[in-house]
Order: structure tokens, then C-alpha cells, then sequence
């Protein structure tokens, strides 16, 4: 009687280190991929919010496509948020690839005058950028990705030859 109990026992047991074991050895290596701002378009305002088009580029370094749930962003201009948004239906950056699209942000007309006071204190000087984005990344097992890209928007005056 106790041999029988212990064999539905020692199966399970070794059905769970099969699955340990497969997943120990599963490949879930992979390199973040990066979000560039390639294009700034403003849309006409509704009320207190002005509305945005930005262009967005999605590099995959990886060896295998990186199909893509949603998106959800911020852009901070000068230290101050100008502008947050959502998105879903990004198109899949393919192995090694990339992936452009055009998504929807707006702005609050309080962050606008703090981005406008800003500007307006760096006399003329090139400005700072942070673009953070969150990638709902649709693969088991890899969990949400943030990338935060950093840049200068170049507002300075140019040097003369």
C-alpha cells in the first residue's frame, strides 16, 4: 500500500524537475531595445490641452522580432513634463530591425507654461530632453520594458565660420 502512494508522488517529482530544468535552459537573453524621437507635429489644441503627433522609432538589436502589446510614454523637456501618452497596434520591429510610427500625445496647459518658463530661462541655449517609454512586449516570460532616451534639442545659436 505505501509503494502505490509513493509512485504518483515520484512522478510528480520528476515532472516538476523536467520543467525546472527546461526552463533553466530556456534563451531569454536578449538586449533592451531603444525608442528615438524622430518627429514633433502639433495638432490643434482642445481646451486647457494642446495635442501632439510624435514620431517614433523602435530599434530591435536582437535576433528575434519583438512584437509589441503597448506603448505608454513621457516627454520631459527641460527637466518638466510637456507631454504623456498611450498607445496600442504598434507595428513588430522585426530581428535586427525597426519599426517607425506616429502616436498621439497631449499636454496640459500648466505643464506648457512650465516647459515655456524653462525655454525662456536657458536663453537660447540648446535644451534637454528625456523620452521614457514602457513597452508592453508581447513574449512570455520577458516583463515590461522602460527605455529612457536622452537628448539635446538644439536651440543655441550656431557658431559662425
Amino acid at each position: 500500500m505505501f509503494i502505490a502512494r509513493a509512485q504518483p508522488i515520484r512522478l510528480l517529482f520528476v515532472a516538476v524537475m523536467f520543467f525546472l530544468s527546461s526552463c533553466a535552459t530556456m534563451n531569454l537573453d536578449y538586449e533592451e531595445p531603444s525608442v528615438e524621437l524622430i518627429s514633433f507635429k502639433v495638432l490643434p489644441a482642445n481646451g486647457f490641452e494642446q495635442n501632439f503627433a510624435i514620431g517614433l522609432k523602435l530599434t530591435n538589436p536582437n535576433d528575434f522580432e519583438l512584437p509589441i502589446n503597448g506603448i505608454s510614454y513621457r516627454l520631459n523637456v527641460a527637466g518638466e513634463t510637456l507631454a504623456h501618452g498611450v498607445a496600442s497596434n504598434i507595428p513588430t520591429a522585426g530581428a535586427y530591425g525597426e519599426s517607425r510610427f506616429v502616436v498621439p500625445v497631449s499636454a496640459s496647459l500648466i505643464g506648457g507654461f512650465k516647459v515655456i518658463r524653462a525655454l525662456m530661462s536657458n536663453q537660447g541655449q540648446d535644451i534637454s530632453y528625456q523620452l521614457k517609454a514602457k513597452l508592453d512586449v508581447d513574449i512570455p516570460f520577458v516583463p515590461v520594458l522602460t527605455v529612457i532616451e536622452n537628448g539635446m534639442l538644439p536651440l543655441g545659436q550656431k557658431a559662425k565660420k
